[in-house]
């Protein structure tokens, strides 16, 4: 089963990447951040790579503040995966209704434990080395230019 998640992955999101971070192991499909960075350009990806997750988390912590029912503490979702992703769906889609149109948050704080922290990176590894070569192509044709 676990052979069949990239390609079936590849097929939903086509070109597209995932970002995670040093939890997760580096595939080709999604990226992770590099654990020492040595050069600039290694350097730029990383704290883009930290900009856009610190974003994407304190987005998921207002839409988890906004629907209880997908956050750990206000209830959890019984329920298979697929349904689960299309009930999460529903609470993005309203979210972004409910900020469209200037209805504001009845929970208007985040919890602590949704404040993102400063990423640790440990470094998870690389299943097959495959995922490092797509990372090694993307920083300096992405990363490589910023800097000169």
């Amino acid at each position: 089963m676990v052979h069949t998640l990239p390609s079936r992955l590849q097929r939903h999101f086509g070109d597209y990447l995932l970002l995670g971070d040093s939890g997760y192991l580096l595939e080709p499909f999604l990226m992770t951040p590099v654990t020492n960075p040595t050069n600039e350009a290694e350097e730029l990806y990383y704290r883009a790579l930290v900009r856009t997750r610190v974003i994407v988390e304190l987005t998921l912590g207002v839409v988890k503040n906004r629907f209880r029912c997908i956050h750990r503490f206000g209830g959890e979702l019984q329920y298979t995966p697929l349904r689960s992703a299309k009930i999460v769906s529903a609470c993005l889609l309203l979210h972004n209704r409910c900020v469209s149109r200037s209805i504001p948050d009845p929970n208007n704080h985040l919890p602590e434990e949704d404040m993102p922290i400063e990423a640790h990176v440990v470094g998870a590894g690389d299943r097959g080395g495959t995922g490092r070569q797509t990372r090694d192509e993307i920083i300096p044709e992405f990363y490589g230019r910023m800097g000169v």
